[in-house]
């Protein structure tokens, strides 16, 4: 039993589950404390939103109880996975902006995908004050963060201030952003090819002396993390066109990534860059 605390940071609901739910497993089963904190997580309040917001709310099927909804599906997620879960205080970008002005930050998919809007960037800061407040002990932490393949605003800053924590000498641990990170799936969810791989988070990390490292996983801890990821069922259809393609799609990458074995596949940071 590790006395280690092991705290993931996932940008959205869903993240970790999708990219990190068999290690998660496997690590509450070794007895390891355990907790996800969703950073973009926090209730809109604003009651009108953009049309390609409404155009989201009208995929996940939840128009009206958007957050909430969202919310339990994460819980149930956290429950299979058996791990705690917390949520930041700072909205999805989709509800970014000025809304007294009709002003907002991110309106297509290429937006979502693209450059971090300049009134957005002080974000990484505070969600790196956020961050510290839910850690007692730094040096018996390890946090885990995105590399943000796929180039998700959200994703970028949440890397941003893994960034900073590095900087400031905690230990974290970078994760494959999946699906992004899977170069064989078909990104049909959001209509736009993805021009930001694995290599491209990787070369723009060089400074960090990432380093693969493989979390071989069982069989069981497979099947939890296809639970896990199911019990998002707003987002399903989006992401794999449904609950019935999520195994298939996730063992393979599985077994892609462990070159014929099951794993997923982490990046500590180097010490010399680690300080």
């Amino acid at each position: 039993m590790t006395s280690e605390q092991q705290l993931y940071l996932s940008p959205h609901i869903d993240d970790v589950s999708l990219s990190c739910g068999g290690a998660i497993y496997q690590q509450r089963q070794a007895g390891a404390a355990v907790l996800v904190a969703t950073v973009f997580a926090a209730q809109p309040t604003v009651k009108t939103f953009s049309a390609y917001a409404d155009w989201m709310h009208g995929i996940w099927g939840n128009l009206g109880q958007v957050v909430a909804a969202r919310l339990a599906e994460d819980k149930a997620s956290m429950t299979v996975l058996g791990c705690e879960a917390r949520y930041l205080p700072f909205t999805d970008c989709i509800y970014r902006g000025d809304p007294q002005a009709g002003v907002w930050y991110y309106t297509s998919n290429e937006a979502l995908f693209g450059d971090i809007h300049p009134d957005d960037l002080p974000l990484a800061e505070q969600i790196v004050a956020a961050v510290a407040e839910l850690i007692a002990e730094p040096a018996k932490t390890v946090i885990y963060a995105p590399l943000a393949v796929g180039h998700h605003v959200d994703h970028q800053l949440t890397r941003q201030a893994a960034r900073q924590l590095v900087a400031q000498g905690y230990r974290v641990i970078f994760y494959e952003d999946y699906p992004y990170a899977d170069p064989a799936y078909p990104y049909s969810s959001h209509s736009i090819r993805n021009a930001y791989p694995l290599e491209a988070a990787l070369t723009d990390s060089q400074e960090l002396r990432l380093a693969p490292e493989l979390r071989r996983l069982s069989d069981e801890a497979l099947r939890v993390k296809v639970a896990g990821i199911q019990a998002y069922r707003s987002q399903l259809d989006m992401l794999f066109e449904g609950a019935a393609a999520v195994a298939e799609y996730v063992s393979d990458y599985a077994l892609y990534v462990g070159q014929g074995q099951l794993a997923e596949r982490v990046w500590p940071v180097g010490r010399q860059a680690a300080g």
